[in-house]
């Protein structure tokens, strides 16, 4: 059976992309991404069968229940938004204990025994499943799970769009949500280091191909059916749709809107409120071998621009939504951490400047 890990880029649809694989009759999965962490590690080091399958719904009750997941929306799913999906807890502890039968099972032969018992628990048949899907979401959740774990016969699949829209996106929303109090210098700074050097850290860890955001809405049919025939599993009429165990999904409570799945009219938008002019050239420039390898349009005049030591406007605003939450909340940490991660900008940039390395394949 072939491993497939799903990692996110910036608000790249990377939920999106899982749902719209939901209920394939061949793909083995969660609906959700897989928290990578000491936590689970030691859940999947336990060599009791009950004892491990209680402690991994006690991690991840929101498999279980969709109502308690309110950030991602999952209560709710449906065509009328007003559902949610329940998956039998007794079930799914009887079928890992019949299943892990063998006391020597590695981690990883573990982890796929439990989502088998998920599936089992659905009343889905293992005998069709080709393909282990894990949505491990960031970059660093991918290392230790490759490292802790060891999967075997596994590829990477990366999600992308546009990288001025890779930033843009984030950063709006995040600034936006909940006053914005999950977006620091910390936050911005992973952004920055997910579009710029997201793809070169998952080559380090295997084999990687690229799936392209814009592509599952303008070319949805040609790409599913590419990756379809690329994993040897057969094109199913549920990959025109974005479900969450069947039901309908709406896009998370981040972006402020009720998303409808497949949208052929999806356009690349940047909100210039966000960045000065020569922010947007900069990250432009830098991003030309991305932009030029997945035929991404240039969405403004390409100069030249090889350094931006002065902050940018999204840094200024992040520093002062920092600012806000030091005087409301004594939030000091992050009000302190601005003039880290602002250096640690600039010299992760400069040291973009000096990579060559050939960019992986895009199932287009």
């Amino acid at each position: 059976m072939k491993t497939l890990l799903l990692v996110a880029g910036g608000r790249g649809g990377s939920d999106f992309f899982q749902g719209l694989l939901d209920g394939h009759t061949q793909i083995l999965s969660f609906p959700l991404y897989l928290r990578i962490d000491n936590d689970l590690i030691n859940i999947l080091s336990e060599k009791d069968s009950k004892k491990l399958s209680a402690r991994f719904l006690k991690k991840y009750p929101e498999f279980f229940n969709s109502k308690i997941n309110k950030f991602e929306r999952h209560h709710r799913l449906g065509k009328n938004k007003n559902s949610y999906f329940k998956v039998n807890k007794k079930k799914f502890i009887f079928n890992f204990i019949k299943l892990n039968k063998i006391k020597k099972n590695t981690k990883f032969e573990k982890l796929k025994l439990l989502h088998q018992a998920y599936a089992l628990s659905k009343g889905e048949k293992l005998k069709d499943k080709k393909i282990f899907f894990i949505h491990t979401h960031l970059v660093s959740w991918t290392k230790k799970f490759i490292e802790e774990i060891k999967p075997t016969n596994f590829e990477i699949l990366h999600i992308i769009r546009h990288p001025l829209a890779s930033l843009s996106s984030p950063i709006k929303n995040w600034l936006n949500y909940k006053n914005g109090e999950s977006f620091f210098p910390k936050d911005l700074y992973f952004q920055i280091d997910l579009v710029f050097n997201g793809i070169f850290d998952l080559m380090k860890l295997g084999k990687v191909k690229i799936i392209k955001y814009e592509s599952l809405h303008w070319k949805n049919t040609k790409v599913m059916n590419n990756f379809c025939k690329i994993y040897k599993i057969k094109y199913q009429n549920c990959l025109k749709l974005c479900t969450k165990n069947d039901l309908l999904w709406w896009g998370d409570s981040v972006s402020g809107k009720w998303l409808t799945g497949i949208d052929n009219l999806f356009q690349i938008k940047i909100d210039k409120n966000y960045f000065f002019d020569r922010d947007l050239h900069f990250f432009q420039f830098i991003n030309k071998k991305i932009i030029n390898k997945y035929k991404y349009n240039f969405l403004f005049k390409n100069k030249k621009i090889y350094f931006n030591f002065v902050p940018m406007k999204c840094e200024l605003l992040v520093w002062k939504n920092s600012i806000k939450h030091f005087i409301f909340r004594f939030r000091w940490k992050h009000l302190a951490s601005i003039p880290y991660f602002y250096l640690k900008r600039v010299i992760m940039i400069n040291r973009l400047m000096v990579k060559n390395i050939k960019l992986p394949y895009s199932i287009d």
